[in-house]
Parts: C-alpha cells; sequence; structure tokens
C-alpha cells in the first residue's frame, strides 16, 4: 500500500502531521469554546480519481470545500472537506448573531456561511503549512484558499496520477462541525518531501 514510504517513514509523517494539525485545532478549539478532536493520520499512495470516487461513495454529491495550492518543500493540495451540512453548522456557530442569507435558509451555503468557512479553511491549512515549514525549516508555501461545492469529482480533479494522500478527520466535541482534512502530495516531489523529512527527525532527535 505504501510502496514509496518504508514503514519508518510513514510513522515519521504520521507524527509531523499530528503535531501540524494539533497546534491548529487547538485554534478552532478556542474559536468555538470546545475540545476539537483529531483522527490518527490515515497514509496511503493513490491517486486523485481513486480519492474522489470513494468520497463520492461515502458521501454522496452534498460537500463542500477549502482548498488551497501547495508549493515549497513538497508540492500539492491541501484541503477542508465538509457534508453541506456539517459546514454550515460549523459556519453557524461561528456567526451565531448573524442572519442567515438566502442561500443558507434555502438549504445550502449563502456566502455570509461561504466567507466564514473559507476563514476557517484559511487558519487550519495555512496554520498546519505554517507549522510544517517551522519543522522542516523550509519553505511550506499555500495558496489563496478557495471555496466550492458539489460532488468529490468536481472538487478533486485529476486523473490517475499517483499521488501520497494524508487525511485527518476533524470532530468538534459537540454540535456539528465536523469535517477532514487532505493533503494531496505529488509524489514528483515526494524525495524532497523524504529528504525534509529527514532533516527535520534529526532536528527533533526522533
Amino acid at each position: 500500500m505504501m510502496e514509496e514510504l518504508s514503514p519508518d517513514e510513514a510513522d515519521a509523517i504520521v507524527e509531523l502531521f499530528n503535531i501540524g494539525m494539533g497546534a491548529t485545532a487547538e485554534n478552532l478549539s478556542t474559536l468555538l469554546g470546545e475540545e476539537v478532536a483529531l483522527s490518527v493520520p490515515t497514509l496511503r499512495l493513490t491517486s486523485r480519481r481513486a480519492i474522489a470516487a470513494e468520497l463520492e461513495a461515502g458521501a454522496g454529491a452534498d460537500l463542500c470545500s477549502v482548498s488551497e495550492t501547495v508549493a515549497g518543500a513538497f508540492r500539492g493540495e491541501a484541503m477542508l472537506l465538509f457534508r453541506i451540512g456539517e459546514g454550515l453548522a460549523l459556519a453557524r456557530r461561528l456567526l451565531p448573531d448573524t442572519p442567515a442569507d438566502a442561500g443558507a435558509a434555502n438549504g445550502g451555503i449563502g456566502e455570509i456561511e461561504q466567507d466564514a468557512l473559507t476563514e476557517i479553511g484559511n487558519i487550519i491549512l495555512n496554520g498546519c503549512l505554517a507549522s510544517f515549514a517551522n519543522l522542516m525549516d523550509a519553505p511550506v508555501d499555500g495558496g489563496l484558499p478557495r471555496y466550492r461545492a458539489g460532488p468529490a469529482s468536481r472538487l478533486i480533479v485529476g486523473a490517475d496520477d499517483p499521488l501520497l494522500y494524508v487525511g485527518i478527520d476533524v470532530a468538534p466535541a459537540h454540535g456539528g462541525g465536523r469535517g477532514r482534512a487532505l493533503f494531496l502530495l505529488d509524489i514528483a516531489s515526494l524525495d524532497a518531501f523524504r529528504a525534509a523529512m529527514r532533516r527535520t527527525l534529526d532536528n527533533l532527535g526522533l
């Protein structure tokens, strides 16, 4: 399953993502005023088409996302993915005194809620990438966050080129707002990522 990574390397990547996402989960916890739990990162070598098909089979077309490109020590895409209802619930929890606009009132996600989710995505994704940059002592840059909605095949665009998939479930302790952070890393940059990761582990004494 992880043909391009040794077991030790896979364990190291899990640890790095645990560290990177841990700080951003604390930020979201502060915003919500409650604990935010993270799942153990899932890693596998796969393709964009396979990830989209898997998500579509499990969640259908009722999805929304905030995504941004990633460049620097590794390349790919970072994404925060929600079912529409969960994304709307999270946005409304952060905007309790703001009237829902027409889109949200009709069961969709209106512009006000989209802006709130985009800001949440910006906090979580860029916070995680900034943590990687600090840990690796290497540039890891995120592009501008972009909100989209639709089936997974529209949100995760691409073909069968291999990529390293990292998925982490994000779950507030109370109420709605459950989502998943996805990191889709281009295999072409895997060697650079591996080298940066090894330097990081040496610096951390792991």
